[in-house]
């Protein structure tokens, strides 16, 4: 996409090895003549030195030949010309250079060119065909220089941000994009082998200031001359993030709805059987049988436990509904149950205020939360984990989840399901997520942040309808 054949063309003109040498005086007399294909020209090389192009060559190629040699000598500079003959069948294309070398003398030099010519034009071709793939790729295409300026794009590139070719030349694929900078770009860029790409999520700015979520797949290459130049391929997501954002709904309806089963069914069975366990180890104390007492209290107390379990599960799949979209109680809910079930350090340590946009982003930074911590207690064998809270006036609100466990394998780990659903729960409502380690010697922070603009903002009516309650204590 980038440059075209001419200089590796003409490079390819001067390497190749000419076929005829031909000295010329200023009236077109031969004075001298060699060359590997003498012949091809028509020359016998006995008998034409000492006569003039005209008697030993057609009319027109005499012509053509003293041309070049008065316009040498006029010019004081050489002269190119180039033609195609077809003799014995077989097309050739010959480049010829008049060179002036003295007073009254000239030097003609005619090369076969006519491999070169394939070369060129089946390169041409290729990148016609080239060409045609790029445009009609269904991906926006940009390649960018080193400092991200745009050296080439494709039509979808154009007609997904509603600019003309030519305006978006010369811009800033980076003045473009939401979410993504030069420095970060690079890092990006840096840690990658040669054809491998590093994939990015951000927004693209149309040319009438409205956005659009985009996936970046970049990755970096050299041009023909030897200047480094940044490819980026764009994708839009809307209509992936609008399938997401069902789907997550979706599951947390048919969440909520095996919660409530579990508590307004399993749990009121559960909660039946325990009351009549009950009465059966009274009666039997009644009737003097203190061993079947005894057997009917462990029953209860098995029956309760159950019930217990039942209702822990419950609140994780149907959490009860808060007011507003204060996520404190929640997480500080989570935070209990997490003691209470596994018995560790669980602390949670929040900003009060701390309040977010809708009821959507809340649950999308509860499940998250949730997440972290079943991973954390999963894989990190940790012995505290703390849930942290905070809104800060550059950055946005934070959630993080923080654990003193072994930390992130040295190796890049494959991103299992629930590492997907979190990334997908942070970018279904605008945030980041970042899975960073503590220090060398273990720990594992999990950090979602929603930046300052998405706090302020006032969500649509059909993203606030996607809302699911939260825990409260």
């Amino acid at each position: 996409m980038d440059g075209g054949p001419q200089g590796e063309d003409e490079d390819t003109r001067r390497a190749a090895p000419p076929e005829l040498f031909m000295e010329l005086g200023l009236d077109g007399t031969i004075l001298s003549l060699r060359g590997r294909r003498i012949q091809d020209f028509g020359f016998e090389p006995e008998g034409a030195v000492g006569r003039r192009v005209a008697d030993v060559l057609s009319p027109s190629q005499a012509d053509a030949i003293r041309d070049c040699i008065k316009r040498a000598f006029d010019t004081d500079s050489v002269v190119f010309t180039e033609h195609l003959t077809s003799a014995g069948g077989r097309r050739r294309f010959w480049q010829a250079r008049t060179i002036p070398v003295g007073p009254d003398r000239a030097l003609r030099v005619v090369t076969d060119m006519s491999e070169q010519l394939r070369w060129h034009q089946a390169l041409e071709r290729s990148e016609v065909r080239f060409r045609q793939l790029v445009e009609q790729a269904v991906d926006g295409i940009f390649v960018c220089d080193e400092e991200g300026l745009l050296v080439d794009v494709n039509r979808q590139a154009c007609e997904s941000l509603q600019y003309a070719r030519e305006e978006l030349l010369g811009r800033n694929l980076l003045d473009l994009c939401e979410g993504l900078d030069i420095e970060q770009l690079w890092e990006l860029l840096d840690g990658l082998d040669p054809g491998e790409s590093e994939t990015h999520a951000a927004a693209h700015v149309r040319s009438d200031g409205t956005t659009f979520p985009v996936e970046l797949h970049l990755g970096h290459f050299w041009d023909r001359g030897g200047l480094p130049r940044i490819l980026a391929l764009v994708r839009d997501v809307t209509d992936r993030h609008r399938l997401e954002a069902a789907a997550l709904e979706a599951a947390e309806q048919e969440a909520r709805r095996i919660g409530r089963d579990l508590h307004d069914g399993l749990g009121q069975h559960l909660t039946g059987m325990a009351f009549l366990a009950k009465g059966l180890e009274s009666s039997l104390n009644g009737r003097g049988l203190p061993d079947e007492a005894s057997e009917a209290h462990e029953i209860v107390t098995l029956v309760k436990e159950a019930v217990a379990h039942s209702r822990a599960l419950a609140h994780g799949l149907a959490p009860v509904g808060v007011h507003g979209t204060d996520l404190t109680p929640a997480l500080e809910n989570l935070a209990e149950r997490t003691r209470d079930v596994f018995n560790m350090d669980c602390q949670f340590e929040g900003d009060e205020v701390a309040r977010v946009p809708d009821d959507a982003t809340a649950t999308a930074f509860y499940r998250i939360a949730q997440e972290a911590t079943n991973n954390a207690l999963k894989h990190g064998k940790p012995s505290r984990i703390t849930i942290g809270l905070c809104t800060d006036e550059f950055d946005g609100l934070q959630l993080s989840i923080e654990d003193d466990g072994l930390g992130l394998p040295l190796t890049r780990p494959t991103e299992g399901l629930g590492l997907r659903l979190m990334k997908l729960r942070a970018e279904t409502v605008g945030a980041k997520l970042a899975i960073t380690s503590v220090s060398e010697a273990g720990g594992t922070r999990v950090q979602c942040t929603l930046p300052v603009d998405a706090v302020a903002r006032e969500r649509s009516p059909a993203l606030r309808s996607t809302s699911s309650p939260l825990p409260v204590a």
